[in-house]
């Protein structure tokens, strides 16, 4: 098992939560970061890291119905 923090990093750049859970992979990991965006609607994206390292980033996709 791996360590992963994600960041909710919202529009102004600031980071008001955050998580850290074991997964096994990136690929779990990644799963658990759509998981927070869809959970966490303010987020603009997670930076997803594993230690020191940013493994990756899940932005939120929002689409805007045309009126």
């Amino acid at each position: 098992m791996q360590v992963f923090t994600f960041f909710c990093v919202e529009s102004d750049g600031s980071v008001p939560r955050f998580d850290v859970a074991p997964f096994a992979d990136d690929n779990a990991a990644r799963r658990r970061a759509f998981e927070l965006i869809d959970m966490h609607h303010r987020c603009d994206l997670i930076e997803v890291w594993r230690g020191a390292t940013r493994v990756f980033d899940v932005p939120a996709h929002r689409s805007v119905a045309a009126a």
